[in-house]
């Protein structure tokens, strides 16, 4: 057996093996009035899997300016899911409850407009993107375990 004298124990926090996404998986986004909003860097992306009454959502982890890290469900929604698709990790995303539509029907929750708001940061050219990240553990139906939960996705 060789001896490996190259690796410094000292310093092992820099070789971390937990994903940003297991680090907020007990901080998920709500916006619940119009103008809630959350706003970071993209540290992650990820498909979760449907589970119970939730479907399928994308999950997107950022860093807030204060450097707590946060989740948020996206609907599997092809024209939702395209606004997040080319953002890169490292890249500025904000997400804006922009308004309440009353429902039609009595008894039904107001549909949810939200607002995406990103730049592609040249820095970050070579960072995979949110749709790369997602689409592989969509494709296999593969996630993190799920929690249950109250909220679904935006």
């Amino acid at each position: 057996m060789s001896k490996n004298t190259e690796y410094n124990f000292n310093e092992y926090q820099t070789d971390a093996l937990t994903r940003p996404r297991d680090k907020a998986w007990s901080n998920w986004a709500k916006l619940e009035n119009e103008g809630d909003k959350v706003q970071g860097f993209i540290r992650d992306a990820f498909y979760r899997a449907a589970e119970g009454q939730y479907p399928a959502q994308r999950g997107v982890t950022l860093e807030q300016p204060d450097g707590v890290f946060i989740n948020i469900r996206i609907k599997r929604l092809d024209f939702i899911l395209a606004k997040t698709n080319d953002l890169r990790i490292g890249d500025p995303l904000t997400i804006v409850l922009e308004n309440l539509i009353p429902p039609k029907t009595k008894g039904f929750s107001p549909t949810k407009e939200i607002g995406f708001y990103g730049k592609n940061l040249p820095e970050n050219e070579s960072n995979p993107t949110v749709g790369e990240l997602d689409a592989p553990e969509a494709e296999d139906e593969v996630g993190a375990a799920v929690e249950e939960d109250e909220t679904p996705g935006f």
